[in-house]
């Protein structure tokens, strides 16, 4: 029998919908079924030092005091006594601080719902913000970029600018009709790692994808932007084993002529050996 969908939640990190189980409870966030909007998974793959512990506990409505770093530190050095890592003196200072940060990390979540940790803060509704966790967001405004005809962030820009330079390296833009197709095909190139991550994360259908990915291989493919000369030297790009792949993937078939060779002596033999074969009935 199905569990009740009342017994499941989603990540906001992550996006999954997961049992409750897989959350750390939090007592007085009602909102969230009374657990973290973060699953532990996501939890304990972000926090591997003490800022983004402190922005885990501000995204999840806790409230955060230097001390709980210091009492789970204290915790930890018990813990890593015996780790063998940590203990060998070779080992080099940054990554004893590393695997000494992550064990703090891991220990504030054993401790984090005693009485003396937990404090429930509304963050998340109010934005509280306790100046030593104030959350980065990504600039996320779209901005009308005249070179790339259209609304972008400041990150997608970036990326696109990244990608033509990559094809003035490697072709030869030598008109104005061709690197305005070079544009088109980084565009292309952009909305097809925005499709592909949406599609991780289940915000669209492979289907989808593979639409928006074909529309980015037929313009790279086409006979525009296959008209400008690679440079001398150049071997990235796609290539012709790109173009198998995807029509494999894609298309499920090979986008190629097949080459035949000139009919030899054994040629004729094998023939003469299907003709004999079938006339007697034979399996071949």
């Amino acid at each position: 029998m199905a569990k009740a969908s009342a017994n499941y939640k989603l990540c906001i990190k992550c996006n999954r919908s997961l049992p409750l189980s897989e959350f750390y409870p939090n007592k007085k966030w009602a909102a969230q079924s009374y657990h973290d909007a973060w699953c532990k998974e996501c939890a304990q793959r972000y926090c591997t030092d003490q800022e983004s512990l402190k922005q885990y506990c501000f995204e999840n409505n806790r409230k955060w005091e230097d001390s709980y770093w210091d009492s789970s530190y204290k915790k930890a050095q018990y813990y890593l006594s015996n780790n063998p890592l940590y203990v060998n003196p070779k080992t080099p200072t940054e990554k004893k601080k590393a695997i000494v940060d992550e064990a703090t990390c891991r220990q504030f979540f054993t401790l984090m719902n005693m009485k003396s940790f937990y404090t429930y803060l509304d963050n998340v509704k109010t934005n509280d913000v306790f100046e030593a966790q104030k959350i980065e967001e990504r600039d996320t405004k779209m901005e009308y970029s005249k070179v790339w005809r259209g609304y972008f962030t400041k990150d997608q820009i970036a990326i696109l600018d990244a990608t033509y330079e990559e094809y003035e390296r490697d072709f030869d833009l030598g008109n104005v009709s061709v690197r305005d197709y070079a544009r088109k095909v980084a565009k292309a190139s952009l909305n097809a790692d925005i499709a592909e991550d949406k599609m991780r994360r289940g915000e669209i259908s492979a289907s989808e994808y593979n639409e928006v990915q074909k529309i980015f291989y037929n313009l790279s493919k086409s006979s525009n932007f296959a008209a400008c000369a690679r440079k001398p030297g150049s071997s990235t790009g796609l290539t012709s084993l790109g173009n198998i792949i995807y029509n494999l993937e894609i298309n499920h078939q090979l986008d190629v002529n097949p080459f035949r060779f000139p009919e030899d002596d054994i040629d004729k033999v094998m023939a003469d050996y299907r003709h004999v074969a079938v006339a007697v009935g034979a399996q071949i």
